[in-house]
């Protein structure tokens, strides 16, 4: 099926693609995020005037923590960057805003690390000095909100080149950086010191067709690069028949048209290929009538000349074939913007459309100069699956899950153990499971493991890659390709095809072929220092003679998750599946030669899952497979239920929470500097049993204080902005226990001097003072710098506090005014000191006689005189 490209923005791009090699293009970190908690994104952008096929090289983004010269985490960039697009690797743990492109570890950073952008190995841009790590962060000693700790760092857009000497200081004397406020990410996903601007909806006709008989049809579409509201303007359609000025039948659009998409309105009397979209009387046109797109009354598009009726038809001296009768038309792919001139010459002497035969019906629904193919096609459609995918129909729906239903058996269950609790959530997720064929498990997979920010890739589990859906292999050996990882090893009890457990999607996932072989059928462990890491899977590791492997810190949660629910789902009650369970040790080869259900390390898996909570991923997972499998993973739904069904196995049974009132009195606020109270004495607890309390700071900088005491006697810490500090309070009576937490907002108190100055501050022109400024207590450290903010430019030197200024030659008499910067490195106070200059009279010159017309006239125009030397 031939599709029409569905943007002017994707034409471009193709344009690029196929552009000469020789063109230019740099790949450069454009946007640096160090915020509060994990919010933290790198951006790359390319700021060339050509596509980079990025596959033609390896790029690769290397972060090397804490002034290591080995790279740790990585990403490596793939596929195509347009000119002027951007690449963002987020960290998992941000806030939604900072959730832009892909998530990588890569963003494991904090101010004192360096990322290294590479082209086959050599630097092409960075962000640190390798093989050094800084005192918390990089600074810059001429620029004191320069940090790359707590703050955004945008290039300048003058810079269009990387920085390639990673081993040099950083960022140099020749700062490349505009900086933002910490937590600034509405920059995030384009180039530029700016932050990104959605590019507007454009709406024009993109296709007109007057065939045989009755074959009429318009076609409109959005060609711009954001949604249109259709209700937010009047935007009408209307037909002026015959040459008229009044308008005729119309039609008047409303809801959302996304970027990409089109509103076709076809005649009644069509042939069938022609209805598409709406029927509608404004297709009631023929060859010499106008068609007139506008909003809130202004055209905005046409076809024809309103108020002129054609002998026929509008047609083009310089095209034989173009018509507005018996044929259809269609938009060139490179117009962005309708044609506003209703009394213009239609077409023109730029004739914007292309001509097709009469009663061609195959381009309605889509934008574009080709057909769509057979039927309309989603301006966006879903991406192609992989190789030897085969369709799925849904059995369940997970928009109308309602957990309470499905688990209600559990959820209002008394159990006297573990095991019985566990029983009865194995009959819960048991109900409704549909068995996938091998096959299908494939198609499945596109779905469960999807990559957010690419819907044509999926995530690999152990790699955490983004990968095309299509490279996927049943090969052993193929580096850049997927297959299906059984992460319950299959030879740990279930060895065959048929077996319900083998093709039970929530414990499999995409993995990187070569790794997947490398993991094997070895159980999940802690693999120890005789543990080699994987090459082509960082962060993971394996001892092939101990039959361990470690997933990457980032999937153990997933990992145990997953094997805990195989573990639960079968209990020997189905068919063809043994009872499999999961074991505190390593199996022996023995066992698995022999197909024994068990897997391990089930109490390292527990640390795990507490490690490594459920997270947008996991939801993903468990939502997809309950639409194509019909059961889903206890564990993602109810995490807190892997303790109640596990805990007692690994020393973390369920206790009863403490029952006492905790009471903290805390003030919401203080100043810097300031000394304040957090107070939990009054904290009682029944029978008037003796409590222990312990007090841990969650946030915020570190203070010092007694963590046993009930009362905390504290500090507020210097700031450079309001900081939150939280504390957790444990009380305990020696067996059970509670928790409280409580926040202290530290208010940050501007910097603040009492300056006094002396020195003469009334000169006559070309005279000279000096000004000195004395600091009420003034503390040590601190920097001055002076500038001139208004009045004609003086002559003057500073050292210090000290100024020295030689009046300039004034026409009038006039102010000039003088600021003083003092900064204690982080924070910057400023105030201002006048001077005022005398004019001196010319020698010879007297005042003229008052009592003439001249010298009122010079009286009156005095003022004018001052008003234009102003400006």
């Amino acid at each position: 099926m031939n599709n029409k490209i569905t943007s002017v923005a994707k034409a471009i791009t193709l344009l690029l693609a196929t552009a000469s090699t020789a063109a230019y293009a740099d790949l450069v970190i454009t946007e640096y995020v160090e915020g509060s908690s994990n919010n933290k994104a790198i951006e790359i952008s390319n700021l060339g005037d050509s596509n980079i096929d990025l596959d033609a090289a390896q790029y690769v983004l290397t972060l090397y923590s804490n002034g290591a010269t080995e790279p740790g985490n990585t990403a490596v960039l793939t596929g195509n960057l347009a000119a002027g697009s951007s690449i963002v690797y987020h960290n998992a743990g941000a806030d939604e805003q900072f959730k832009v492109g892909i998530e990588s570890t890569v963003t494991y950073f904090n101010g004192d690390d360096a990322l290294v952008l590479t082209k086959d190995g050599a630097t092409i841009d960075r962000v640190g000095k390798l093989g050094e790590r800084p005192d918390g962060a990089w600074t810059d000693p001429n620029d004191p909100d320069f940090s790359t700790k707590d703050k955004t760092l945008r290039r300048k857009a003058s810079i269009t080149t990387g920085d390639t000497d990673a081993s040099a200081d950083f960022p140099g004397a020749n700062n490349q950086w505009v900086v933002f406020e910490k937590d600034t990410a509405d920059g995030l996903g384009c180039p530029g010191e700016g932050a990104c601007v959605a590019e507007s909806g454009v709406l024009i006709i993109t296709e007109y067709i007057e065939g045989s008989s009755n074959n009429k049809a318009i076609e409109l579409s959005n060609v711009g690069g954001s949604a249109i509201d259709l209700d937010a303007a009047q935007y009408k359609l209307t037909l002026y028949a015959n040459g008229a000025t009044e308008p005729g039948n119309s039609e008047t659009l409303s809801g959302m048209l996304a970027a990409g998409e089109s509103i076709v309105f076809y005649n009644s009397g069509a042939a069938d290929e022609f209805k598409v979209g709406t029927e509608s009387t404004v297709t009631y046109f023929n060859g010499d009538d106008a068609l007139m797109l506008t909003k809130d009354d202004v055209v905005i598009d046409r076809i024809g000349k309103l108020g002129e009726r054609p002998d026929g038809a509008w047609t083009d001296p310089n095209d034989p074939d173009f018509s507005t009768k018996d044929k259809t038309l269609r938009r060139k792919a490179s117009i962005t913007a309708g044609d506003s001139d209703a009394y213009g010459d239609f077409p023109g002497t730029n004739n914007q459309w292309i001509t097709f035969d009469i009663d061609t019906a195959d381009g309605l629904g889509c934008m574009g100069e080709v057909a769509c193919g057979d039927t309309p096609v989603d301006p966006e459609p879903d991406p192609t699956p992989c190789n030897n995918c085969v369709e799925l129909t849904p059995v369940a729906d997970p928009d109308a899950f309602e957990p309470n239903v499905y688990y209600t058996d559990v959820l209002s269950g008394s159990f006297d153990d573990a095991e019985a609790m566990k029983d009865a959530i194995s009959i819960t997720i048991a109900n409704g499971h549909q068995q996938l064929s091998y096959k299908e498990v494939w198609t499945a997979l596109t779905y469960s493991d999807e990559d957010p920010a690419n819907r044509s890739n999926v995530i690999e589990l152990y790699t955490g890659n983004s990968i095309s859906k299509q490279n996927n292999s049943q090969g052993a050996n193929a580096a850049d390709e997927w297959n299906r990882e059984h992460v319950w090893a299959k030879s740990h009890g279930f060895p065959s095809e048929s077996q319900l457990g083998y093709t039970d999607a929530h414990h499999l996932r995409p993995t990187n072929v070569k790794v997947n072989s490398t993991r094997s059928n070895y159980d999940f462990a802690e693999c120890g220092d005789t543990a080699t890491e994987i090459a082509d899977a960082p962060g993971n590791f394996v001892d092939s003679s101990g039959r361990c492997f470690e997933p990457r810190d980032e999937v153990k949660g997933d990992v145990a998750r997953m094997i805990m629910y195989m573990d639960t789902r079968y209990q020997g009650n189905d068919s063809n599946m043994p009872d499999l369970i999961a074991v505190d040790r390593m199996t022996t080869s023995d066992e698995v030669s022999n197909n024994e259900p068990l897997h391990g390390k089930l109490c390292t898996l527990y640390a795990w899952h507490h490690q490594d909570p459920v997270d947008d991923a996991d939801v993903q997972r468990n939502d997809a497979i309950y639409t194509y499998q019909g059961n889903r993973n206890p564990y993602i739904d109810y995490p807190e239920w892997v303790q109640a069904v596990y805990g007692e196995q690994c020393d973390d049974p369920l206790q009863p929470e403490l029952d006492v009132d905790v009471i903290i009195t805390a003030p919401e606020s203080v100043n810097e500097g300031e000394a304040f109270i957090i107070d939990a004495s009054e904290t009682v607890v029944k029978d008037e049993v003796e409590l222990s309390f312990n007090w841990e700071q969650t946030a915020g900088p570190e203070l010092e204080f007694d963590a046993s005491s009930s009362i905390l006697a504290l500090t507020a810490p210097e700031v450079t902005s309001d900081t939150p500090l939280q504390f957790t309070l444990t009380v305990s009576d020696g067996t059970l226990e509670t928790t409280q937490a409580v926040s202290v907002t530290v208010v940050n108190v501007p910097l603040a001097f009492d300056i006094s100055f002396s020195g003469n501050t009334e000169l006559n022109e070309g005279d000279s003072t000096v000004i000195t400024a004395a600091i009420a207590n003034e503390p040590e450290g601190l920097q001055y710098s002076w500038t001139q903010i208004s009045g004609m430019s003086a002559d003057y030197t500073a050292d210090g506090l000290v100024l020295n200024v030689t009046a300039p030659d004034v026409d009038v008499d006039q102010t000039l005014v003088f600021t003083l910067f003092v900064s204690d490195g982080e924070e910057q106070y400023s105030t201002n000191v006048s001077i005022d200059v005398k004019n001196q009279q010319e020698s010879g010159w007297s005042k003229p006689d008052g009592a003439g017309s001249l010298g009122a006239g010079l009286l009156m125009l005095l003022p004018l005189l001052w008003r234009r030397r102003q400006s």
